[in-house]
This record gives C-alpha cells, sequence and structure tokens, in this order.
C-alpha cells in the first residue's frame, strides 16, 4: 500500500504571495527548505507546499537544482477537488502518485479538445500549466503524439507518460521531442526519439481543407507549428476571392496553403531549403498550383519586391522567435531585445508598404519576451514610419487548443495581428 505524502517544501512569504496570486512557477530561491532528492536521483516526483507556520499551500512537482524548484498542481478540470486537496487524490509522492494525476488531467484534457470539433486531425491535447500538468506538453498528429518534458519530474515520468499517451490517444507512435532550448532552462539533457510504439515517424495531418506532411522527430517544434492554425483559417476567411497573398517566414507553408484556397496567386518564401522542399510538396499534395515556393531571405526578399513595386492584397509576416528567453542577462539581454525590436519593425514596415490600400497585414510574434503592449507598438511605429494608417480587425494569440492560464502570461507566448491597411 502506498505511503501518505510525506515530502514537503516550504516556501517563502514571497512564494506564499506568488502561490495566492495564482502562478504556478515558484523560484528555487523563494523555497526555503526541500527534500534534498528529486525524481532524477530517487527522490519525490510530489511534495505538499507550506508556508513557514506549516500551512498547506498545495502541491507540486519539485525540482532541487533547477531555477524553478516548485511547478504548482494547482486546481484544473473536473478533478479540482482531488487535486487541491493535501491528499491530491493519490497516496504517495513517487511515480505512480505522478502518473494518477496525469492520466485523470490528460483524460480532462482531451474531452475538452473533442469538445472544440476541430476541422483537423492535429492539435494540442495538454498545454503544460494551462491544462494542470506543469512541464508536459502532448501534441497529436492524425495517428502519431509527439510529448515535451521541461520539468525534472515529467523528465524523469517521461516512458511512463508516453505509454499512457499511446493509450489514451490510440496512438500509433509517441516520440519525444525533448530537444529544444527549454530543456536547458531547467538543466535537462536534449534528447529526441520514439518512446512507444513503432513506425514510420512521418506523417500525414490534415488542418482543414489541407494536408500536410511532416517528420515528427527532426521538423520544427514537435513537426509543426499547430499554435498557428487558428489563424490560419481565420485569415483565409478575411482575405477576398482571387486574393494575391505573400506569405513571408512559410515554413511548411500554413499561411500560403489556406490563403491558396481563396483562388489567387500566392508566394511563400523561406529561408531553409528542407522547409521550402516540404512547403513545395504540401502545396503539390493538395492541388495548389498557384502558389510559388521561393527559397530566400525574408529581409532581403522584402526590399526587392518593395523595389519592384509589387503589391499584395494580403501580406503574412510570421517569423521566427526574434527574441528568445534565456540566455544573456543585463546590458546584453538588452542589447538583443533592441535587435529584436529593430528587425520585427522593419518587417512590419516592409510588409505594410507592400500591402494594397484596404489589404490585410498579418503581424506575428512568438517571442515570449515580446509582450502584447510591446508588439502594438512595434506595429504602430511601423506603420507611422511607413506612412499608413490602419484597423485593427483582430489579435489573436494562440489557437483555442493552446490555451493561456488566466494572469500568467508565461503561458502564452503567440502574438498574430491582423491589420487592414490604408
Amino acid at each position: 500500500m502506498l505511503h501518505a505524502v510525506k515530502a514537503t517544501a516550504v516556501v517563502s512569504a514571497r512564494g506564499v504571495a506568488r502561490i495566492r496570486a495564482g502562478h504556478p512557477w515558484i523560484f528555487r530561491d523563494d523555497v526555503s527548505r526541500g527534500p534534498e532528492r528529486d525524481a532524477s536521483d530517487g527522490g519525490p516526483f510530489l511534495v505538499d507546499v507550506t508556508d513557514g507556520r506549516g500551512r498547506f499551500l498545495g502541491r507540486a512537482t519539485w525540482a532541487k537544482t533547477a531555477r524553478i524548484g516548485l511547478r504548482m498542481l494547482g486546481p484544473i478540470g473536473d478533478d479540482a477537488a482531488k487535486a487541491d486537496g493535501p491528499d491530491g487524490g493519490a497516496a504517495g509522492d513517487g511515480l505512480d502518485a505522478l502518473l494518477a494525476l496525469a492520466e485523470r488531467r490528460l483524460g480532462a484534457a482531451l474531452r475538452r479538445r473533442l469538445a472544440q470539433r476541430y476541422d483537423r486531425d492535429a492539435y494540442r491535447v495538454v498545454h503544460a500549466e494551462a491544462d494542470g500538468l506543469p512541464g508536459l506538453i502532448v501534441d497529436r498528429y492524425g495517428d502519431a503524439a509527439v510529448l515535451q518534458t521541461t520539468s525534472v519530474a515529467m523528465n524523469a515520468a517521461r516512458d511512463a507518460l508516453a505509454a499512457r499517451v499511446a493509450e489514451r490517444l490510440r496512438a500509433r507512435v509517441v516520440l519525444a521531442r525533448d530537444d529544444g532550448s527549454a530543456r536547458d532552462f531547467e538543466g535537462l539533457p536534449r534528447f529526441a526519439g520514439v518512446v512507444a510504439g513503432g513506425g514510420e515517424t512521418r506523417v500525414a495531418y490534415r488542418l482543414g481543407l489541407n494536408t500536410f506532411e511532416a517528420d515528427l522527430l527532426t521538423d520544427g517544434k514537435t513537426g509543426g507549428f499547430l499554435d498557428q492554425a487558428d489563424n490560419h483559417a481565420a485569415v483565409a476567411a478575411l482575405a477576398p476571392e482571387g486574393a494575391r497573398a505573400l506569405d513571408a517566414f512559410t515554413y511548411h507553408g500554413g499561411f500560403a496553403l489556406a490563403l491558396a484556397r481563396r483562388g489567387g496567386p500566392v508566394l511563400a518564401t523561406d529561408e531553409a531549403a528542407p522547409a521550402v522542399a516540404r512547403a513545395r510538396a504540401n502545396a503539390a499534395r493538395n492541388g495548389l498550383d498557384r502558389l510559388e515556393v521561393r527559397q530566400a531571405n525574408a529581409f532581403d526578399l522584402l526590399r526587392t519586391l518593395e523595389s519592384e513595386g509589387a503589391r499584395f492584397d494580403v501580406v503574412v509576416v510570421d517569423p521566427p522567435a526574434l527574441a528568445k528567453r534565456g540566455g544573456s542577462t543585463g546590458r546584453a539581454a538588452e542589447a538583443a531585445l533592441a535587435a529584436a525590436d529593430r528587425a520585427y519593425k522593419e518587417l512590419f514596415l516592409r510588409g505594410a508598404r507592400l500591402t494594397e490600400p484596404g489589404g490585410l497585414l498579418v503581424a506575428c510574434s512568438c517571442s515570449g519576451r515580446i509582450t502584447r503592449p510591446h508588439f502594438e507598438e512595434l506595429i504602430t511605429d511601423a506603420l507611422a514610419d511607413a506612412g499608413r494608417t490602419a484597423q485593427v480587425l483582430a489579435r489573436n494569440g494562440a489557437g483555442r487548443d493552446h490555451p493561456e492560464l488566466a494572469g500568467v502570461p508565461e503561458t502564452g507566448h503567440l502574438k498574430c495581428w491582423v491589420l487592414r491597411v490604408f
């Protein structure tokens, strides 16, 4: 029989304030006392969290040396009453207790997604903190799934979690894409590979009317950019029939393929040869012969198109993260952010100048360090320098399958502003 939870972490007054404000991250500096070991070396996966007087504040996963020492497992979904109590709905502080919680919350998260009735078979099933499973991301691509673990506890439970994901989603294969920079933040080794099931890692999946192909083991993020899927459809719905469109930084052709369904000519560009090849193959797969995919540096191409007097009914500027989290601090961080500001401003300025009067400019940023107010300032400054005015039609974030946790801006990184430019 599993023992009652014994492992405890005591937090400072500042940690108590963060927990009561609803933030799931408690930094190691705000942990006054915690277990000497964690899940990486035989210690607890879960701990009870108390204040200095022993008052229970909630439960959390534990990392003894990571910058984020505690990741709170607050009430989310239909197991809220169980998860918020001192028992957490499962006895013990080890792997079994974590898996019991994860199975309940995975099931609840999947039910919420299925209730959305997406017109696609690829979507995020678990969005970490926002689904009550901090440090865990699960994406579905047709008959395959990809998970990412960004905390010590979830990393230690990865194989067991993968088995449960495979069963719950009836996935043919489950891969881990633990090869991103978020791992460095926690001091975790990078890894990519099959962790459950087997077979081909290259999969076909559907977003609306279009079918895409991706190699889930080698392509970017977890194989595709699912956070933009709702925005692909929303922008295409706003575009007029026969719209001439430009999709800078197209990657696998997300915006470009959706816009090509409007029947007009579309120019898409990416600097990476593999991405260009994949986007061309996706265009051919869907019979979109008016979509041209060109390998080029987007900054250079936008300048060239402007000098040629080109104009488009829809211009999409969706660059990779130009201001990354972590790494440099102090003056170096300020300099990096200033450089990112200049790059975003140039891209949006060129994009505005290439947009026909009355046309649509879609300006995006996936940089977590660029806040929404700051992003709007960049767009406003770029429009002023371009001598254009604009209506803001939408200030979108990631899709409905990537929900943000209220009051926790770190759970929402994507900005996608849709503007009508005059």
